[in-house]
């Protein structure tokens, strides 16, 4: 049964393209994502604003750590991965501007009744 993560990596693969990729710097992340002592692992590539998604337990430019639960949370857009990773939730290595892209791919959680604008992040 598919879930909330898988949904999200594969619907990456099927982006094929995301326009405000463009111009930013090549490279991949390695996402590993656990759960009951077992990591699921995906890379994504990203050249020219160009998106490939594999199921890769090695490489990338930089390294995303996180519990099956919290990634969920950023990938429906619940969380934002900068706040998860501030928090220690979520744990990041490698290529800092990495980070700032990678920051692109997820949703923005939905605005709460009491907030005022801005970015949250």
């Amino acid at each position: 049964m598919a879930d909330v993560t898988d949904d999200f990596f594969r619907g990456l693969a099927q982006r094929g393209h995301d326009r405000r990729l463009a111009g930013i710097p090549e490279g991949s992340v390695r996402f590993d994502i656990s759960r009951a002592g077992q990591a699921d692992h995906w890379l994504v590539s990203i050249a020219n604003g160009d998106i490939r998604v594999s199921e890769q337990d090695t490489g990338g430019d930089a390294v995303v750590r996180a519990d099956r639960a919290t990634f969920g949370r950023i990938a429906s857009g619940e969380a934002y991965f900068l706040t998860t990773v501030l928090r220690g939730e979520v744990t990041v290595e490698g290529n800092p501007q990495l980070f700032a892209t990678v920051r692109r791919l997820f949703p923005s959680p939905p605005r709460s009744a009491g907030s005022r604008g801005g970015t949250h992040e």
